[in-house]
């Protein structure tokens, strides 16, 4: 009997295991096709390319529910966004569309997609296995909301079923905050899309904790529409964002700024409360809002998301309730409380007093220069996975290789000016971080021009060179990202 109750309980974790596994995570897959390109006694593996039409996963299943949904198949079924009234019709639908393959085929944000599904790898070994969760991670600071006032959260729970995205698994507990009217609108009735029509729009942005600022990126471009459309050259898909450092392996990212409204440097120290920008929509982002994720690690791509407990939060539920419908449990242990999909939340500082708004050590002052260094050299690391890229979708169009180089030798040149440009307009002098992406581009079209020369990795394909490049430049960013974690300890 003991026998048959174990193999129940193995097979049942098995199961629950294989129900865990996101159809996003089968894109890792595709790396094995690049062995049957490499190796001619391996061609049978080429078949795992297919495993990269998992990359459209999170599309196709938007998609799906909105075809499901318009077509009236779910009318029975409540969600805690139901009150919300921010569906933009046929035309979100068709800029969502149009989105699609504009976000495939741009390179910044190919690249930052494929170091997510990398770093969830490095996430998971960092972590030996085991994830955090909300029952067995227990947070070294206290946390305010980012927002004054009363906002509402559309993504985001501890709760897997309504997590913000359970995989990658940076963004598994992170959250999108926006502000609505009573009737659950995002801007007001009968106005368009444009952004400064948006309540949330060019709001105050707060540290959540005091800290020490350790990345800042502030080049992302913004369109002044919004309505399911975000800008097609987008870089990030954080867009203008700043990462915070509050205490080891406790990092807060806040995303989708307003370009040059971001009011602190790499290496300033913040307060908890202070203004650090204006919500925006920069990046990946289908209306104004703000993107707000606690994370292990100062590097987006390779962090493991973090559950988060809010202090001094009051809370309105005007929909679904998640914990109720789930009978979700809220983990006994730690100061605040967790906050779910479909909630109205408020900062209540009164709440509160007299309390100490960190529970271990604040974070030290850190050394700007070596900040400095490391977001340069994180640049170059970038640039380099970027020249993987064009290497692998140029030499699937043009099979000669140097044409490659010379496209990649373009896209430097051009960087590089684009740079220079920028820089003088503006009123100030080049600095080398604002060129270090285009020297990592730069990097890769001379490693290519030297193998060509050499006839080294002559029988690989384009494609099997430019994945090899790109996963050079990963581990680079990786191991820079990792110095400098420890650098900050």
């Amino acid at each position: 009997m003991s026998d048959v109750r174990d193999t129940t309980s193995v097979s049942s974790r098995l199961r629950e295991r294989v129900k865990s596994i996101s159809p996003t995570s089968l894109t890792l897959l595709g790396f094995i096709g690049f062995l049957g390109d490499a190796f001619p006694q391996l061609e049978v593996l080429t078949l795992f390319h297919l495993f990269w039409l998992f990359a459209l996963w999170p599309f196709a299943s938007m998609l799906c529910a909105t075809v499901k949904q318009s077509l009236g198949f779910d009318e029975g079924e409540k969600g805690p966004r139901d009150w919300l009234e921010m569906n933009d019709g046929w035309r979100g639908q068709v800029a969502f569309l149009l989105g699609v393959p504009l976000s495939v085929l741009n390179p910044w944000m190919f690249r930052q997609d494929v170091m997510q599904l990398f770093g969830s790898l490095v996430a998971g070994i960092r972590h030996r296995g085991s994830l955090p969760a909300p029952d067995t991670y227990t947070q070294a600071t206290r946390y305010r909301l980012p927002v004054d006032g009363t906002w509402t959260v559309v993504n985001g729970s501890p709760i897997k079923a309504y997590s913000h995205s359970w995989f990658p698994a940076t963004q598994r507990y992170a959250y999108d905050f926006v502000i609505t009217d009573e009737s659950g609108r995002s801007r007001p009735e009968g106005t368009d899309s444009s952004t400064e029509n948006y309540y949330c729009y060019d709001e105050p942005v707060l540290a959540p904790a005091s800290g020490v600022v350790v990345a800042v990126h502030d080049s992302d471009p913004e369109l002044k529409r919004a309505g399911g459309l975000s800008h097609p050259l987008k870089r990030s898909l954080t867009g203008n964002c700043v990462m915070i450092r509050h205490a080891n392996m406790e990092y807060s990212c806040l995303a989708h700024l307003i370009p040059g409204s971001i009011e602190v440097e790499p290496g300033d120290t913040v307060e908890c409360g202070e203004q650090i920008g204006r919500c925006g929509h920069s990046g990946n982002s289908s209306e104004p809002h703000l993107h707000f994720q606690l994370q292990d690690h100062p590097a987006f791509e390779v962090a493991a998301g973090l559950p988060v407990r809010f202090d001094d939060v009051t809370v309105d539920t005007p929909g679904v309730d998640v914990v109720k419908s789930t009978d979700w449990t809220e983990p006994e242990g730690g100061p605040g409380s967790h906050i779910h999909v479909g909630q109205r939340v408020s900062h209540v500082p009164e709440m509160r007093s007299g309390e100490s708004d960190t529970v271990g050590d604040s974070p030290d002052a850190t050394d700007t220069s070596k900040l400095s260094r490391v977001g340069t050299l994180s640049r170059v690391a970038t640039g380099l996975s970027l020249g993987g890229f064009v290497t692998a979708v140029v030499g699937v169009v043009a099979p000669s290789r140097l044409t490659v180089v010379l496209a990649l030798a373009v896209l430097a040149t051009l960087g590089l000016v684009y740079q220079v440009v920028r820089q003088f307009s503006n009123g100030g002098h080049v600095r080398l971080k604002s060129l270090s992406q285009g020297c990592g581009v730069g990097m890769a079209a001379m490693l290519l021009a030297v193998s060509v020369a050499s006839g080294t990795f002559s029988s690989f394909s384009s494609l099997a060179v430019g994945a090899g490049v790109f996963t050079i430049g990963f581990v680079l960013y990786t191991a820079v990202w990792e110095y400098g974690r420890w650098s900050l300890v």
